[in-house]
């Protein structure tokens, strides 16, 4: 969080543990929860009359419950972090569920990802552009 809220734009080491030495798929896909949810920090808040309910709060010796307002309901879920691994539910709920933790849903998901993942094909110009660094790289290499 910290280097994102100084202007970094490069985060270093998402699967890695112990310094590199080792990577991981489940940490890899940890982290990138994490790195969704720095991220949507980083975004900020927009403050509007519409975002901050300035209609709504000056109604509120009327309305006196602005959970239920449909402008709450409407912001809340279009606002909140909406991690696919950090489990938020309630002990009883998440037992029912099979009482799994990170590590055991973030390897499920790496396995899912792994098994799924259709790769977008690179452009001809990007194809064309890495050909033409390899090549150059190439008669560098044969120039030393």
């Amino acid at each position: 969080m910290l280097p994102s809220l100084a202007g970094a734009n490069l985060i270093y080491g998402p699967g890695m543990l112990e310094s590199g030495m080792t990577w991981s798929h489940e940490q890899l896909v940890i982290d990138n929860e994490i790195i969704s949810m720095v991220r949507r920090v980083i975004q900020g808040i927009d403050v509007t009359d519409e975002t901050m309910a300035v209609d709504i709060i000056k109604q509120a010796h009327e309305i006196k419950d602005f959970l239920r307002q449909r402008h709450t309901i409407q912001f809340m879920a279009r606002e909140q972090s909406r991690p696919k691994l950090i489990d938020r539910t309630t002990r009883g709920v998440w037992e029912a569920k099979g009482s799994t933790d990170l590590t055991q849903r973030a390897k499920e998901e790496a396995r899912r990802i792994i098994k799924t993942h259709q790769p977008e094909p690179l452009s001809d110009d990007v194809k064309k552009r890495l050909r033409e660094i390899v090549k150059s790289a190439e008669k560098e290499a044969v120039a030393v």
